[in-house]
């Protein structure tokens, strides 16, 4: 989580100062610079910052570092709710588990000093595969041999394992419970159909609207359910020597079957290939394959996976369809676009369900 820095672009950062100063016990403390837009972001508002400061008080020991600020977005954003005492409150529970997540400095719900709640991170180094063009056009993952892609694939897998082999009842995460629209899948579910409600606003999405009655239609019984990450993917990772070494984004998190997140990874595959027209990464296994991966480091079977791969694929079409309202708010399209009906993630999901192609 670093980048170059550039002096700070927000005109006054005594807000942010003061509370750095008193959640870290220090004093002198200056924003040294910023990177990235100033909270300026689809999913959350993130801006990247470096500080200086004195441990102690004014004749305390020199240190400096670099932090995370996180608030939900400006304006309309991709999803319909935004919890963000909850994405805190999820890593908070990790903490103290094998799954690495940030170092948390402190979570703030007063919205009079950055205009709305936010929390903040430290800094963690390594390296994160590209979003946005994604890491399989760009970046450092291709520069890798097929041998070195298959190791960090495998490494990825064993670090979604570990999630899911973790005992949620052990682990504070209350606020995930029942009632929240996190927990349990037909919860999951429901809370899907409110967001794709929220999302569409009446309006015609023929793949969407099909994948909703199947999903309904077809939903799996019960079964054993615990964390789930919700946005599992290489790209929600930071990596140092092809290991990962930091597990971002808890956004999505849910109790549910941990099938929900295999799912969103192999869509989310084959979407950043497939959907984007774009070879897959050499290195990278098949589905099959990674399924396989997956049981053997978990020690259990995956149950529906096609159906939790269709799950995934809807709620990915309902963040690419936000996205393309945004866009058209900002100009970047027109109003009369059909990229919220016609992308890689309806044409996937057609193709997936034996739907009529979109045009």
């Amino acid at each position: 989580m670093s980048g170059p820095l550039a002096p700070s672009p927000l005109a006054d950062m005594g807000a942010l100062v003061a509370w750095l100063s008193r959640a870290l016990g220090a004093s002198d403390l200056r924003i040294d610079g910023t990177s990235g837009a100033a909270l300026n972001g689809a999913s959350n508002d993130t801006m990247m910052v470096r500080a200086s400061w004195r441990v102690g008080g004014a004749a305390g020991a020199p240190a400096s570092g670099g932090f995370v600020v996180r608030r939900p977005p400006s304006g309309p954003g991709l999803y319909h709710r935004y919890d963000l005492a909850g994405q805190f409150a999820t890593m908070a529970a990790l903490t103290d588990t094998e799954i690495p997540v940030p170092p948390l400095v402190g979570f703030e719900p007063d919205s009079s000093l950055l205009g709305a709640p936010f929390y903040v991170m430290g800094e963690v180094a390594g390296d994160a595969p590209p979003d946005l063009p994604p890491y399989t056009q760009v970046g450092w993952v291709l520069g890798l041999t097929s041998a070195e892609q298959a190791h960090m694939y495998n490494a990825s897998i064993a670090m979604l394992a570990r999630i899911h082999r973790l005992d949620a009842s052990s682990l504070a995460l209350d606020h995930l419970g029942p009632g929240s629209g996190s927990f349990g899948f037909h919860e999951q579910l429901m809370s899907a159909l409110r967001w794709y409600e929220w999302a569409v606003t009446g309006q015609p999405n023929p793949v969407l609207d099909a994948t909703l009655s199947w999903l309904i239609d077809h939903e799996p019984a019960p079964g054993p359910e615990g964390l789930n990450w919700g946005d599992s993917r290489v790209g929600n990772m930071l990596y140092t020597d092809l290991e990962p070494v930091c597990v971002l984004d808890w956004e999505m998190a849910a109790i549910g079957p941990p099938e929900v997140d295999l799912g969103w990874w192999l869509f989310m595959n084959r979407f950043h290939s497939v959907g984007m027209e774009t070879p897959t990464i050499a290195g990278f296994p098949d589905d099959a394959t990674t399924v396989a991966m997956w049981e053997d480091a978990t020690g259990r079977e995956a149950h529906d996976i096609s159906y939790y791969d269709v799950f995934a694929g809807f709620r990915f079409g309902i963040i690419v369809l936000r996205a393309a309202r945004r866009m058209v708010d900002s100009g970047q399209l027109p109003p009369d676009q059909s990229f919220e009906r016609v992308n890689g993630a309806t044409l996937l999901l057609a193709d997936m369900l034996g739907l009529p192609t979109p045009t």
